[in-house]
This record gives C-alpha cells, sequence and structure tokens, in this order.
C-alpha cells in the first residue's frame, strides 16, 4: 500500500508539471536566472540540471552563506544527508545519506557506505575538520549508491568536495575571527600564476584555529571542557600545457582536542520515553567522568592530476594519491557512574567503561580513466582501472567494570576495480547509459584479542550494474529513471570482545537502487524545482548492536528504505533568493541471516539508523546597498523528525525530533567584509547518539549554540 501511494505520489507530481512546458520552452533565461552550477558528478563537466542523478550542489557562495565550515555543516542544507562525530574521539565523522552509513569509524575494520572525495580523490578516514583550510570552488553531494564510477565504499552516496583550481589571476583573501569559547581564527588564501606566460600557478590555504572548553562542563574534574586546536595547511602547483594539464597538491593538518564526552543517564530510569530519561548530572552539558579525555588527529599526503587529451575527442585522467593518518583518541564512555547504582559507597562518580586507542593509517589510490566521443558524437563513454591500497595497525585498550581488555589490529586492503559507463544520445532529447563496474577486494588481517591471535584472509568481489534513461523534455526540463547496483566488501567486528566474534566474517553488503527524477526551471530560470523517489532494497545490510553484557556483536539484515526528495529554489528579485528541500521516507528491517555468530534478528520491524521519517529545510538571503557597501542577511532552518541512531532502536539512542536555526548578517565594503553569524541560535541541547548496557547509559551531545565575528580582505 506504502509503495502504490509512493507511485501515485511521484506520477501526479510529474503530470502535474507537463502542463507548464510549452511555456518553458518559449521564455529564456534573463539576468535573475538562478547559477547553473557546473559538477563533475558523472567524472565529466556539465551543468547540475543536466546531470541525471541526484545532486545537491554548493557554489562557494553557497559555502559562504549558509555557513558550511566542515563537512558536518552539510546536514543543515542538504537533503536527507547527515554527518555527525563517531564516538571514538572528536576529529571523525559519520556520514549517512538515505540512511547509509556506519557510526564505528574510528575503527580501522570499519569501513563507511558514503565516499568522501576531495578533488576525486577518496578519502577512507577523513576529520570533518579537514576541509576548514581548503579554499572550495564547491561541494557536490550524490545521493544514492554510486556503483560504477567511484565505487569504493559509496554503496550510500558520495560527498565530493572540489577545491579551487589555480588561475592565471592573482588572489589574495585573509579571514580572522573570533567566537565562542574564545575562540580565534585565521584563514589565508593566495593563488596566481608562477610565470610570465601563466602555464605554471600555484596556490596555498592555511588556516589556524583555537578555542577553549567550555562546551561542556565536567563537574568531577571541575573544569571547562571542549578545547580544540587546528592547523593545517596546503600547496597547490597546476601546470598547463599543450593539449595536457598537471595538477599536484601536497597537505598537513594536525588537529587536538581534549576529546569527546560522555553524559551519563540515569541507569534506574531507562523505561522511561527517550526525552524523559534524565541525566544524573541534570543536563547534557554537565559531564561527570573522572577520566580525561582526548584526540589528537595528525593528516597529511600528496596527489597528482594528470589530464592528457588524445585527440579532438578523447581525453585520458590519471589520479595518484597518497595519504597518511595518525590517530589517536580517549574517552570515557559511561561519563561517571554513581557509586550508588552499584551498591557501592561514596559519592564520586567513577568510569566504568574507558577505551583509548592509537591507529597509524597509510593509503594509496592509482586511478585511470579514458573518456570522450565516437561514432560522430552519438555515443559518449568512460571507462578505467581502479587500485587502492590501505594498511593500518590500531591498538586498543579498554577497561569495562574495573576489567582490562586489549585489542590489537594490523589490517591491510587491496581493492581493484574496472568501470565503464556509455551513453547513447539515441535523439536529441533521449540519452540512454549503460555502465558497471567489477571490484575484487581482499583484506588480511592479523590481530590480538585478550591474548588470542586471530589471523585471516578473505577476498570479497562484486559486479555492480547501471542502467539509466533521462529525457530532455526542453532545455528547461529533465525527466530520468535509473537502477544502480551498491556493494560494500565484508569485513570485521572491530569492536569485538572475544576472538571467535572477531574471526567470524561479517559477510558483504548488496543492494538493488531505483529511482526516478525531475529537474527544471520555470520562470525564465528564477524556479528551480528537482524531486526524485528512490526505492533501495539492501541484502546482508551489515549492522552492529550491543548487548546487556556489554558485548559488541555484528550482524546481516535484509532492508528496504524508500521516499521522497524535492528541492526548490527561487530567485525573487536581484535582492531576494530563497531555497528550501524536503524529504519523507519510510524504512525498516526485512529479514536476518544465520550464521556462526548466532546472530539474534532482534532488529526485525527496527527503523534503519539515522534514517528519520521526514524532513524539511528552508532559508534565504537579502541583499541591499547602505552608502557606498553592500548589507546582506541571511537564515535557515532545518527541521528534522525523530530517529535512532543505534540499529537496536533502544530509547536511549532515540533522536527527538528537532528545528535548529542559523543566521548571518555582513557588511561589505569595496575589498573587506565584516561578518556576524550564529549557528543552532535556540541553543538546543540535544544529543547525536547514545547507547547502552547494565549501568553504563552515556549520550553524546551534539553542538551547541556558537557564534562567530569575522573580517576579511579579498583582492582579485
Amino acid at each position: 500500500m506504502k509503495q502504490t501511494r509512493l507511485a501515485f505520489l511521484i506520477s501526479t507530481s510529474l503530470l502535474g508539471l507537463m502542463p507548464l512546458t510549452s511555456h518553458a520552452q518559449a521564455t529564456e533565461e534573463d539576468e535573475l536566472a538562478i547559477e547553473n552550477i557546473t559538477v563533475t558528478a558523472q567524472r565529466k563537466a556539465q551543468s547540475v540540471q543536466s546531470a541525471p542523478v541526484s545532486i545537491t550542489a554548493l557554489s562557494a557562495r553557497d559555502i559562504e552563506r549558509m555557513q558550511i565550515d566542515n563537512a558536518k555543516d552539510l546536514s543543515q542544507v542538504a537533503p536527507n544527508v547527515t554527518i555527525q562525530p563517531v564516538t571514538g574521539g572528536s576529529a571523525s565523522i559519520a556520514p549517512y545519506v538515505r540512511g547509509g552509513g556506519v557510526r564505528d569509524t574510528a575503527i580501522i575494520t570499519s569501513e563507511a557506505e558514503v565516499g568522501i572525495y576531495i578533488d576525486d580523490v577518496y578519502q577512507p578516514r577523513s576529520a570533518a575538520s579537514f576541509i576548514e583550510m581548503l579554499d572550495l570552488e564547491r561541494i557536490e553531494v550524490l545521493r544514492g549508491p554510486q556503483g560504477t564510477l567511484y565505487g569504493r565504499n559509496s554503496s550510500a552516496g558520495a560527498v565530493k568536495f572540489v577545491s579551487r583550481t589555480p588561475d592565471e589571476l592573482f588572489r589574495f583573501k585573509n579571514e580572522a575571527g573570533v567566537g565562542s569559547w574564545n575562540e580565534v581564527y585565521n584563514k589565508l588564501v593566495v593563488s596566481g600564476a608562477l610565470t610570465d606566460d601563466g602555464a605554471l600557478r600555484g596556490g596555498f590555504s592555511a588556516m589556524y584555529r583555537d578555542r577553549d572548553g567550555g562546551r561542556q562542563y565536567n563537574e568531577t574534574l571541575n573544569k571547562d571542557v571542549g578545547e580544540e586546536r587546528f592547523a593545517g595547511m596546503q600547496g597547490d602547483l597546476y601546470y598547463v600545457g599543450e593539449g595536457y594539464d598537471i595538477r599536484f597538491k601536497a597537505y598537513y593538518t594536525d588537529y587536538d582536542s581534549d576529546g569527546l564526552h560522555a553524559s551519563a543517564l540515569d541507569p534506574t530510569q531507562m523505561n522511561q520515553p527517550y526525552a524523559d530519561i534524565p541525566f544524573v548530572s541534570g543536563s547534557i552539558d554537565r559531564v561527570s567522568s573522572p577520566e580525561e579525555s582526548d584526540t589528537s588527529d595528525k593528516q597529511y599526503g600528496a596527489n597528482l592530476k594528470v589530464t592528457a587529451a588524445l585527440n579532438e575527442t578523447t581525453e585520458l585522467v590519471t589520479i595518484t594519491a597518497w595519504n597518511k593518518l595518525k590517530d589517536d583518541w580517549a574517552v570515557g564512555f559511561s561519563g561517571g557512574v554513581q557509586p550508588a547504582f552499584l551498591g557501592m559507597p561514596g559519592d564520586q562518580p567513577i568510569e566504568l567503561f574507558y577505551r583509548e586507542s592509537a591507529s597509524d593509517q597509510d593509503s594509496f589510490t592509482q586511478e585511470m580513466q579514458l573518456q570522450g566521443d565516437i561514432l560522430d558524437g552519438d555515443l559518449s563513454y568512460i571507462g578505467g582501472l581502479y587500485y587502492f591500497n590501505e594498511s593500518g595497525s590500531q591498538y586498543i585498550n579498554s577497561m569495562l567494570f574495573f576489567a582490562p581488555g586489549y585489542t590489537e589490529f594490523n589490517i591491510t586492503t587491496d581493492s581493484y576495480a574496472g568501470f565503464g559507463q556509455v551513453t547513447w544520445h539515441a535523439s536529441e532529447q533521449l540519452d540512454v547509459t549503460l555502465g558497471g563496474r567489477y571490484t575484487k577486494d581482499d583484506k588480511q588481517l592479523d590481530a590480538l584479542v585478550s591474548g588470542t591471535v586471530v589471523s585471516r584472509d578473505d577476498d570479497f568481489s562484486r559486479f555492480t550494474p547501471k542502467l539509466g534513461v533521462d529525457y530532455k523534455v526542453d532545455d528547461k526540463m529533465l525527466i530520468f529513471a535509473s537502477y544502480t547496483g551498491g556493494f560494500k566488501a565484508g569485513g570485521y567486528n572491530g569492536l569485538a570482545s572475544t576472538a571467535d566474534a572477531l574471526n567470524t566474517v561479517v559477510a558483504m553488503q548488496l543492494m538493488d537502487a531505483y529511482e526516478v527524477g525531475l529537474k527544471s526551471d520555470w520562470m525564465k530560470g528564477r524556479l528551480r524545482v528537482n524531486l526524485s523517489a528512490f526505492f533501495n532494497d539492501y541484502e546482508k545490510l551489515q549492522q552492529g548492536v550491543v548487548t546487556n553484557e556489554g558485548v559488541f556483536i555484528a550482524e546481516n539484515y535484509d532492508a528496504e528504505h524508500k521516499g521522497l526528495e524535492a528541492e526548490v529554489q527561487y530567485r525573487v528579485s536581484s535582492e531576494f533568493s530563497l531555497w528550501a528541500n524536503g524529504v519523507y521516507q519510510s524504512n525498516e528491517y526485512t529479514n536476518t541471516y544465520a550464521s556462526e555468530g548466532q546472530p539474534s534478528g532482534a532488529l526485525l520491524g527496527n527503523s534503519m539508523t539515522g534514517a528519520f521519517d521526514y524532513q524539511y529545510a528552508a532559508g534565504g538571503d537579502y541583499t541591499i546597498d547602505i552608502g557606498d557597501g553592500v548589507f546582506s542577511v541571511g537564515a535557515n532552518m532545518n527541521r528534522r523528525g525523530d530517529y535512532y541512531s543505534t540499529a537496536d532502536n533502544a530509547e536511549i539512542g532515540h533522536v527527538p525530533a528537532l528545528t535548529l536555526y542559523d543566521a548571518y548578517m555582513s557588511y561589505e565594503y569595496e575589498n573587506w567584509t565584516v561578518k556576524l553569524a550564529g549557528k543552532n541560535l535556540t541553543d538546543e541541547k540535544y544529543w547525536f547518539t547514545g547507547f547502552g548496557f547494565s549501568v553504563v547509559q552515556p549520550r553524546f551531545m551534539a553542538d551547541p549554540r556558537m557564534w562567530r565575528l569575522s573580517v576579511s580582505y579579498l583582492f582579485e
């Protein structure tokens, strides 16, 4: 019945717009037309409105006015996207797109379902702060499996950060500011020609940020917590030759903080609804652990991209990248438990679940692409080979109910893939796309769990097809439909507390994704309406749960996820712009699989993690000339339904429905801009996840209200 209603909504949405087609075709864009951002979602440059995929594209102006300072901020503006911290330290991120994602990415055996790409290079272990230092040209958020052109751990979607390519013109920008908790920061960007003929160009970006504690207060240690320091830099060389170009980048980041802090709930009140369970300290922004938390994250590397025109219709692209990450963290997960809950004397909180980790990881990527047109342009193609290697080690010391535990991992992954996609331009209006990717992952694991050695060598392989059809009704309207296969390799439960559990392989995860969509522009390009409907059929979805004894287990489930998404933009006038987007969806786990680990099957009928039933967001900005300068003001809101952050749908991980508001105002005079910005203006105190067993019942707080005041100077 739900699928019938879904089909009805799609049909009526599409048909309802058809009568307006002739009007749209008869008009031309004027100076108020919405910007048509050029994207490379299909590995070739094309207008965002011409790309037959569900994609949210944000220009450099969008990024600035929507206050997207790091990856987590995309949750506020992109539909069906949630990017949050992990619970292992404060540096890494857990991205979710259309409900697909994993939370424990601080463990090196865990791999994301949403691929993070920076300048087309896959980032296996990116920190949220990484993009802060970049001079971004745009961000592309691709929803749905990218099983053909991207492949590597992108079975739910991909997020692409594209930095500005240095050009011949000299450009200098420096931004300095202050903010919440005595934050100070400075960001510098400079680029331009390095030779007289402009063939060799260079760029440099750097950022330093420092803030005191104050995000939360630890009443046991009697101090504010939440202190952070970040420093990062990137050098960029770009050479334009005759028929080819070369881009080389090198980067370094250093992040330190006093870590992530859990807020303990009263374990005697866990039978209440999620919103009524009291915190032992009285509020989520007061924590009680007697143990110090910390996070230290250093990342550096380089990549080289070469593009060469072999002839007028054929282009060869090679991408080579290397990345090094050292990630250390320590967290008190219980948040401090009162001795009375254990029948012990005293009133000093006790830390019952403390874990510290140190990891060292290297990754290498080599990709080759060949793309072009044949048959007088009737057929476009792209094909290539892909190789990815990641090797890493991690040790984890744990203390659970005063009992020590030690786990050590050494893991190597070699991933090989060949891919191809062809598009037949059947007519001026109709395109048919057929593609596929074959991926083979080889994984080697050598581990030590509580004194027992685990050694494994496993491989996983899969062919993921794609079939797409798109029809250009006219220059202003595109209708598309697609089927795409998604794949995520099997692996190991890095949170396992026994050798037997770690030695049990988690099966590979598959997905069949179906989608129809509409992209359209109206009113001379001033109104944009994009719609999509999707149905994702998961097989052996990888999920983790924790038992009442504190044992973390991994299971495979089938699941179904379907929904509707809409994005609307309206340019009211040259001074006033509005935008809105929305999501309505449903999902559940439908089947489980027996294995040596004897899965419980307890998730059947539950909602998937990170998938809310609805979400809608809206915003706008207004500019007006005042004196010799320009005053701008803007705001946006995001309303999201409640969801479960853990697969067991436990009340402790039930995140309430929430509305967040952001706003800014700025004044630009010649080369100078002064800006005051705020996030979470109503200071909502909420959590992004929680889990529990026995008397250990922690939740982890999301960002409270934050503000920044900045002054920037731009010369170009």
